[in-house]
């Protein structure tokens, strides 16, 4: 032993200085060895734990408790002369993807390793194994670039308790479950998020008995729940694991379960009265041990009102986001005395209860979105003055909101009324410090716009009627704001737009669209680096838009539409904007060429210039994200997290516009319309075989339609009016079957009018002004003359562009066998899908979920039909003159 001149022991020499050498391989964070000091005792050095008798180094911690203060460097060897180390942290660092150190599994008196969230690469020493003194071992939080081709080097761990390898990639552990079945002191495993895909069903004999704590969730398993796990744990998490099939009854007999999360799966069926069964027979008088349920984001079915009355010794029951029914009333949960967390909403729910309702339960998280609370504002919140989230949105109240509710909860720290029919005065939230997401979007409110606090994450104040200037957002813009999300678009504000975006710069979303404000765009917009979406769009903002903005090199959206702005910005924005997916300038004052280098946006989808004063030529290029190859999810680019923020864009049909949410995965368009554009069109436009909808009207185009127009086989809408075009309509643009909006009038063309397919649907509006058509909607009968093709057109018509029509003498076109059998397989895969989910309710709720999005796309079909409709019968209404 060594002591020191007053007797108490020190630590071993050996061992001091192997400290310092250990020390020499780091180049920062060097603060923590700020009290190590060659001439100290090194048991009292930060970080350092000796055994209080024989002065041995037995414990290292240097985990970075700051993000700005981690240690980087190298793992020096000469640990291995600290032979009775028992516990070692160095978690939380940054050691730039070294891998782990061989020698580490050396140490063989370690209890206690924790090398989680260090940056560290490569393979995991198999020498691991050999700690067999090793109790608790975490290798989390170092992502995919840390891996496993098998669990076998655990087999030597017989004394583990805890094992933590989430974020490892374990892909090609294949018998993971067999490797971890022979570590029967197991207490804890946490295998989140590994790339785990195999989830056995069996196992013949389960030997970590012991376990109470699960972890496996984010994997793929895409299996159902296996019978074993229901023999053990006490805590289980597989959420977000591609689970299939019932929740099984089984779970009623885990009599020591005390949290269960199968949420954000593909479980279907009711929820089993057996979840919260009573744990024996001979304990009838003792409840379930079941304490937190999580089972939302599934396909759940049947009524909630059943399960209720066997859950009521639940804090926390989370059933969101499934297909849940009833109707809740004070009787279902007057037992519920110790919840603290509900959340019912996205399901088919109705809460019934009386106004002086109180209830027995206070409640932190409220989750109520599209369930039934209204017509009139739940009184019963009043009660509740503990939560930190509530979200009451799409509940169809249409009410006042009290002044009471406004003042309910100091520490809220989520709020969402969205989507109601909500009136009354908004309060001042600027004292709200712990206020991080307001969503007030979609309601009746009128007021001055309030103030707020530095704290918010996501404002969303959308669809209301707020007035006033917008000037004092610059307080929630200071130093060190988190404001990721502001949406105020359509509502009544007036005023310039404030020029303090500098400390914006977490802006993710800025939507100021539909308001009257005034004046230019402000230069520190350019400074929102990490900009997806800005949106000006129909104010009355003039100027040339500023250049600071191709500094925003992440947009997605750019909506300028509406304003009076001048110059030409597509040249700089083909050049910085790569990420563009919508682009909105119709409206304007925007004068100049159209550059070739907006075809290198590649994954632009919405493209409208029209109604300003663009000239020259179409480029002749090919919009690379309007066809096929180029129509990749782009939806995933504007996706946005954590709040109900939606892009909704404007769009002209004809001579009427809709208003479309959710649009960007269904639809590609293309209108430069109501510009001074000539020269032909180019027959790249006609690649554009993933193109919704065209609108090349009120230019001065000339020249034939080009013959490949075919090739537009998704075209729903196609305008090509008032220009000077000339020659016939081409054969092939009958191949174009989803077209239900034609208008080609006003131009110079010939000859006749194709009537194969949709075509025999048009009206003569379609066509009108152009002396030379003939045929059918038209009175003009075509002669033998207009059927001879102009001789100026027919190399431009070229060969073998009727493919799929054949001639039938002079009287017109029939339809080919190959159109004929594709209507019939048409008819039969329709009513094969729709039959099937028009009669089983639980397919049907499965592909309406699935394809949510799919909705805007029938929604525009009803609507352009509709209207269709609607002209005819007044045309045939109106008395001739």
């Amino acid at each position: 032993m060594e002591f020191s001149l007053s007797g108490a022991i020190r630590c071993k020499d050996s061992e001091h200085d192997a400290l310092l050498t250990f020390k020499g391989g780091f180049r920062s964070g060097l603060d923590r060895f700020s009290s190590w000091k060659a001439e100290e005792d090194c048991c009292k050095w930060r970080g350092v734990g000796c055994d209080n008798v024989t002065g041995h180094v037995t414990k290292l911690d240097l985990h970075s408790p700051d993000p700005s203060d981690i240690l980087q460097g190298e793992i020096s060897q000469s640990l291995l002369h600290l032979p009775y180390l028992r516990s070692l942290d160095l978690s939380q660092n940054n050691f730039y993807s070294i891998r782990i150190p061989e020698f580490i599994g050396s140490l063989q008196c370690i209890k206690y390793l924790n090398l989680s969230n260090a940056t560290f690469r490569g393979p995991i020493p198999s020498s691991l194994g050999n700690l067999s003194h090793l109790e608790y071992l975490d290798l989390s939080g170092n992502g995919f670039s840390l891996r496993a081709k098998n669990l076998n080097w655990v087999y030597g761990l017989s004394l583990l308790k805890v094992l933590d390898l989430s974020g490892v990639d374990l892909s090609n552990a294949e018998d993971w479950l067999d490797s971890i079945n022979m570590l029967s002191s197991l207490v804890e495993l946490r295998l989140f998020y590994c790339k785990l895909h195999k989830l056995p069903q069996y196992l013949h004999h389960v030997n970590f008995t012991s376990l109470k704590i699960l972890d496996l969730s984010d994997n793929s398993f895409n299996s159902t729940i296996p019978d074993w796990l229901f023999e053990i744990v006490v805590y289980l998490n597989l959420s977000k694991c591609q689970l299939q099939g019932l929740i099984p009854d089984a779970f009623g007999n885990m009599t020591s379960l005390t949290s269960l999360d199968l949420s954000g799966n593909n479980l279907e069926g009711p929820i089993p009265l057996t979840l919260s069964m009573f744990e024996k027979e001979s304990q009838l008088n003792k409840s379930s041990s079941l304490r937190e349920l999580y089972l939302y984001d599934n396909q759940l079915n049947g009524s909630l009102e059943q399960s209720l009355v066997q859950l009521s010794q639940l804090v926390a029951l989370n059933v969101a986001g499934n297909y849940l029914e009833g109707n809740i009333t004070e009787a279902h949960l007057k037992n519920f005395s110790s919840l603290r967390v509900l959340d019912l909403s996205s399901n088919q729910l109705v809460l019934n209860v009386s106004s002086n309702w109180i209830p027995p339960f206070q409640l932190e998280i409220i989750g109520l979105g599209s369930c039934l609370l209204g017509p009139k504002f739940p009184q019963w919140l009043r009660s509740q003055n503990n939560y930190s989230s509530i979200n009451i949105s799409n509940a169809r109240i249409a009410d006042v909101v009290p002044d009471w509710f406004w003042n309910l909860s100091s520490r809220v720290k989520h709020m969402d009324l969205s989507f109601n029919e909500l009136k009354g005065n908004v309060p001042d939230f600027s004292s709200q410090l712990q206020l991080s997401l307001l969503e007030l979007s979609h309601n009746y409110f009128r007021s001055r716009l309030p103030r707020f606090s530095v704290s918010l994450r996501i404002l969303a104040l959308a669809e209301n009627s707020f007035f006033g200037p917008i000037s004092h957002l610059c307080g929630i813009l200071s130093a060190n704001n988190s404001l990721s999300y502001l949406d105020l678009s359509s509502n009544n504000l007036s005023g310039e737009i404030p020029n303090c975006w500098e400390y914006g710069q977490s802006l993710i979303i800025l939507n100021l669209a539909n308001n009257n404000l005034s004046g230019q765009i402000p230069d520190s917009i350019g400074q929102l680096v990490q900009l997806y979406t800005l949106r000006v769009d129909n104010n009355i903002l003039y100027g040339e838009v500023t250049l600071s903005l191709k500094y925003c090199t992440g947009l997605r959206v750019l909506g300028l539409a509406s304003n009076t702005f001048i110059g030409n910005p597509l040249t700089w924005i083909s050049e910085n904007l790569q990420h563009l997916v919508v682009l909105q300038l119709r409206y304007n004052k925007f004068n100049g060429y159209i550059p070739f280098q907006m075809c290198q946006l590649n994954f632009l989808r919405i493209l409208d210039l029209s109604s300003n004063n663009f000239f020259g030529n179409i480029p002749r290029c090919a919009f690379f994200g309007m066809v096929y190859q180029g129509f990749t999810d782009t939806f995933s680019l504007i996706y946005y997290p954590y709040t109900t923020y939606h892009e909704s864009l404007i769009l002209t049909f004809k001579s009427y516009e809709i208003q479309l949410l959710r649009i960007l995965p269904l639809f590609a368009l293309l209108d430069l319309s109501s510009n001074n554009l000539s020269g032909e069109i180019p027959k790249e436009v006609m690649t554009l075989d993933k193109l919704t909808i065209l609108n090349l009207s009120r230019n001065h185009l000339v020249g034939p339609i080009p013959p490949n127009i075919g090739e537009m086989i998704n075209l729903q809408s196609l305008d090509l009016s008032r220009n000077h075009l000339s020659c016939s309509m081409p054969p092939s643009m009958t191949d174009m079957l989803f077209l239900r909006e034609l208008n080609v009038s006003h131009n110079n063309l010939s000859g006749k009018i194709p009537i194969a397919n949709q075509f025999s649907t048009f009206e003569n509006s379609s066509y009108m002004e152009n002396p030379q058509l003939c045929g059918v909607p038209l009175s003009k009968i075509c002669s033998s003359d207009e059927l001879i093709e102009d001789p100026h057109c027919s190399n431009e018509n070229g060969d073998g562009e009727n493919q799929g029509i054949q001639k039938e003498g002079h009287d017109g076109f029939k339809i080919s066998s190959f159109y004929l059998s594709m209507g019939l397989g048409f008819i039969a895969g329709f009513w094969g899908l729709w039959g099937s989910l028009i009669l089983n309710r639980s397919w049907r709720h499965t592909y309406f979920r699935f394809l949510g999005n799919m909705t805007d796309k029938i929604y525009v079909i009803v609507v352009v039909g509709a209207a269709k409709l609607q002209r005819k019968f007044q045309r045939q209404q109106t008395p001739p003159k």
